[in-house]
């Protein structure tokens, strides 16, 4: 990438259902920064309290708090909550229950952009999204040497899958719909012990990864999780991401909604 172009990054928090302590300090961390976060709501899961918090957010910090949808229920099927041997009526009819509540539950406060648990999903997934009308689909961007040789042979046979698996059409357009693809490319974790219990990065190996990815693409997504964020050490860690990414001159925060606006004006 152009050393003089800025890197645009983004935050995305996963598996919004319950009001938690966690939920409340990740996003303090970031609004306290200046820095949006795009909170990614499980429609089924979600309690009233938590709808009535992000809806507070979201009127008191309109360009810090951004609300896109996390599947249905978050519930697993086969492989994942979608794709494996889901059938398509199945999974038309959970993703359209979820977007029904979003739209009905926060208007247009709600940025049509489905999440894909897991990174898991088949065609069935894509042509019930893509019928739904989402403005965005997101996934996964892996930036290892193997995985790019595996998307450039995607791209040339215009697939969004091969032999079953991702193809990343990272801020273009799936093959064959009209959804912009916004994939996230860091996570924090690096090992499930367990649902609230993991293995984090260090601060060196995720900035490591940044340092890799803003030389491979203009956005970076990281992925977060706020229950796994649940001791002081998962806290400073992330912190101490932040305190990396704010003093390279090379960076500026941004959500998915800008990102959208601005790589779809050219396509």
């Amino acid at each position: 990438m152009n050393r003089f172009i800025k890197t645009k990054v983004c935050f995305r928090n996963d598996d919004v259902n319950i009001l938690t302590p966690e939920l409340v300090s990740l996003t303090n961390i970031l609004i306290n920064r200046g820095i949006s976060i795009t909170h990614a709501v499980e429609p089924c899961n979600i309690t009233v309290e938590t709808i009535d918090w992000l809806k507070k957010m979201k009127e008191d910090l309109p360009n810090l708090i951004e609300i896109v949808q996390h599947g249905w229920d978050h519930s697993w099927h086969d492989k994942g909550e979608f794709g494996g041997k889901r059938l398509y009526e199945e999974q038309y009819i959970d993703l359209k229950c979820g977007k029904e509540i979003m739209e009905e539950t926060f208007g247009i406060d709600f940025f049509p952009m489905l999440v894909v648990p897991c990174d898991c999903y088949n065609k069935d997934t894509i042509k019930a999204v893509s019928l739904l009308q989402y403005k965005v689909f997101s996934v996964h961007y892996n930036y290892r040497t193997s995985r790019r040789i595996f998307y450039n042979i995607g791209h040339l046979l215009g697939k969004g899958q091969l032999f079953g698996r991702h193809i990343s059409n990272h801020l273009n357009y799936y093959p064959g719909t009209q959804m912009f693809e916004i994939d996230t490319s860091i996570s924090f974790i690096k090992k499930y012990l367990g649902y609230n219990e993991c293995e984090m990065n260090s601060v060196k190996e995720i900035t490591r990864a940044f340092n890799v990815l803003k030389k491979q693409i203009p956005v970076v997504s990281f992925s977060l999780h706020h229950r796994l964020h649940n001791k002081k050490i998962h806290i400073d860690l992330f912190t101490s991401v932040l305190d990396e990414l704010q003093m390279m001159n090379n960076v500026t925060f941004v959500n998915y909604e800008k990102i959208y606006q601005e790589y779809t004006k050219s396509h």
